[in-house]
């Protein structure tokens, strides 16, 4: 089923000056798709022109403020940033929450590529960004829902998959179909990701895997190892042609 939504800013003006939130950079966004209300957090840096922008979207059981750190080293390269809460986590509970194990297939997390393409819709509609520049990091389940939206909708401009466990063989295949930079990142000893990790690298001749030590997952790859961070920041720079 197709999902309209409605694009609205949150106004934060009651906690911060104007000038703060100039200052910072940051709004509270929300975005309506099929009755949720995506809330994310809207970092665009100071520029005279266009900017590239990056849309992150949490694991299952997760929210958005697992990128914090990436949206700050983003920002002081000139890109913006969009940290989102998909449906069911965080603070887009208006229809229900998220639970691990509670409904085979939860709609809530199987069927979130419309919401995914809301939030990209959002960023590439913005006038402080270039619409040719959006990239999407995603992590856990949101890695195989961003690789669907981008079948459905038409791809963005680069991908991050933090630890894709779901990952599908159409969205393996469609690595390089795609004909955008992707970049993956898994931990050496990760449950559930040793076979698609196998097939991805087997299937794709331009994908590029970072493999970090233990049995980390998605998103929480990025608390621990900090360094992990900054090598994202790179990567994400480096193909959105930061200028």
């Amino acid at each position: 089923m197709t999902r309209r939504f409605v694009l609205t800013i949150a106004n934060i003006s009651c906690l911060l000056s104007i000038g703060d939130v100039a200052a910072e950079g940051i709004d509270r966004v929300v975005i309506e798709s099929d009755g949720w209300e995506l809330v994310g957090d809207l970092q665009i840096p100071q520029r005279n022109s266009r900017v590239p922008a990056v849309l992150m979207l949490n694991q299952a059981a997760g929210d958005r403020t697992a990128y914090a750190d990436l949206a700050r080293h983003l920002a002081a390269r000139g890109v913006t940033s969009l940290p989102l809460d998909l449906p069911g986590h965080g603070e887009d509970v208006n229809q229900g929450r998220f639970v691990p194990g509670e409904r085979q297939r939860d709609p809530m997390i199987w069927d979130a590529e419309a919401d995914v393409f809301a939030a990209y819709e959002f960023l590439a509609m913005h006038e402080q960004v270039d619409a040719e520049r959006v990239a999407i990091v995603g992590a856990s389940y949101s890695g195989e829902e961003m690789a669907e939206a981008g079948r459905l909708h038409g791809y963005a401009a680069a991908y991050v998959a933090l630890s894709p466990g779901s990952f599908g063989d159409e969205s393996i295949t469609g690595i390089d179909a795609s004909g955008v930079p992707w970049l993956f990142v898994t931990s050496r000893d990760e449950r559930f990701l040793q076979e698609i990790r196998a097939a991805v690298t087997e299937q794709s001749e331009s994908v590029e895997q970072i493999i970090v030590p233990g049995a980390g997952h998605a998103s929480n790859l990025l608390s621990e190892h900090p360094d992990l961070v900054q090598r994202i920041a790179v990567w994400l720079d480096q193909h959105l042609k930061v200028e």
